[in-house]
């Protein structure tokens, strides 16, 4: 480790990936660096559907804070769970636990939010640091390398409050601290530019399902005898050899990750003999992969043939015009499911439960006028969320590079 720097009687280094730092450069403890670093409420917090946010750990997913995803409380629970500090726009929300574990966030502008568990509230110093380029170093590979690891006595990965204090901290000149954040943060804007496009394309999508779904009974038909509904499976991960291959192997954190849901990879990948020794098939691109536990009701239209892990419902349509009938009926259809769902350690929708389900169904040609109607915004849409994608590859290679100086 390089680039000390003193904490009261306490050196912070850097992270061991870093060598010498460029001059002018230094290494700072987080809580040095803000005007408070705030924990959450240790209750848990009653959500309603509407209200003020709340910022949970599943809300802060890649360096953004979701809203259309993130609950809602009461003007009570908020004014209860700001009483510490309110967050407001230059303030960072930052998970120390969970899925999406060492991921700050910033906060939305004009939004009332509050913390859920397991978050924390970060008011960076202005006259120290730009909490732009402060969600960028706390996100970068470095930081995450760093973090990576830490229990804090449980099974779960989780930071206490005291090492969060002491996260080290870049700290270059203020106009390059500037200068990063404007040159990462353009990528950022034109990449929130594509999802409002692929959010707007499926919501005239979905519009053009209420419209044409509109009036229809629930008739005989059910998704079971309308389609191919199938599962998934996880081969043994003490076998080495079944994992690490070419065929892309998905679980429900690649789908609930996703800002719409469009899937182009997954975070692990099998061979063709871990296929062979699980539930799981390869099934083709544009299968219709539904999550079915824990998160019921989490979409992905797959861009790449995949197999799944037993978490998913896999839907294959007998046709591309009844892909998106069915696809959009699954999504409107949510609140049911879960409605359906039983477990005792975590609700889960099962197969024979879902495929029961009945069905509204419009005339064959009904189906296919609807097909031809959103079939082009579905396009957009995942074209959009490819080019945020590869910016989004830009920017995380760029980001190292300018985090280095």
């Amino acid at each position: 480790m390089v680039g000390k720097v003193e904490r009261g009687a306490m050196e912070i280094s850097g992270p061991k990936s870093f060598g010498k730092l460029p001059d002018g450069w230094r290494w700072a403890s987080l809580e040095s660096v803000c005007d408070g670093v705030f924990d959450c409420p240790h209750s848990t917090p009653k959500l309603t559907q509407a209200g003020p946010f709340v910022a949970r750990t599943q809300d802060i997913v890649s360096g953004k804070f979701r809203l259309r995803e993130a609950g809602h409380v009461s003007p009570e629970t908020y004014a209860e769970r700001i009483t510490r500090a309110e967050p407001r726009y230059g303030d960072l929300l930052y998970s120390r636990e969970g899925t999406y574990f060492g991921v700050a966030a910033e906060v939305p502008k004009g939004v009332q939010v509050c913390l859920g568990q397991r978050m924390v509230l970060l008011r960076p110093d202005a006259s120290k640091i730009n909490f732009r380029f402060l969600r960028y170093w706390l996100n970068s590979p470095a930081m995450a390398a760093h973090v990576h690891g830490y229990h804090d006595g449980s099974v779960a990965q989780r930071l206490n409050m005291p090492t969060i204090r002491t996260l080290p901290t870049l700290l270059p000149e203020m106009h390059e601290q500037i200068s990063v954040a404007v040159t990462l943060g353009a990528l950022d804007e034109k990449i929130a530019a594509n999802e409002r496009i692929a959010a707007a394309s499926l919501e005239l999508a979905d519009s053009q399902f209420d419209l044409a779904a509109k009036g229809l009974d629930f008739g005989p038909e059910t998704f079971g005898s309308t389609a191919t509904v199938v599962g998934g499976g996880t081969p043994s991960t003490k076998v080495e050899e079944f994992w690490g291959g070419g065929i892309a192997w998905a679980t429900p954190t690649d789908v609930t990750a996703l800002s719409a849901p469009y899937l182009f990879e997954t975070g692990r990948t099998v061979t063709g003999e871990g296929l062979e020794n699980c539930a799981s098939q390869i099934y083709p691109a544009q299968s219709i992969f539904m999550t079915s536990r824990a998160t019921i009701g989490a979409f992905a239209l797959p861009q790449i043939p995949a197999a799944v892990n037993q978490g998913f419902i896999v839907v294959l349509p007998p046709t591309e015009e009844l892909r998106w009938w069915l696809f959009h009926e699954m999504r409107s259809r949510v609140e049911e499911m879960i409605g359906l769902a039983n477990g005792s350690t975590f609700l889960e929708l099962s197969r024979k439960n879902f495929k029961a389900m009945p069905i509204r169904l419009a005339s064959a040609q009904s189906i296919a006028e609807f097909a031809r109607a959103v079939s082009p915004l579905h396009r957009r849409a995942a074209q959009a969320t490819a080019e945020s994608r590869n910016l989004a590859t830009l920017r995380d290679t760029l980001l190292p590079q300018l985090m280095s100086g």
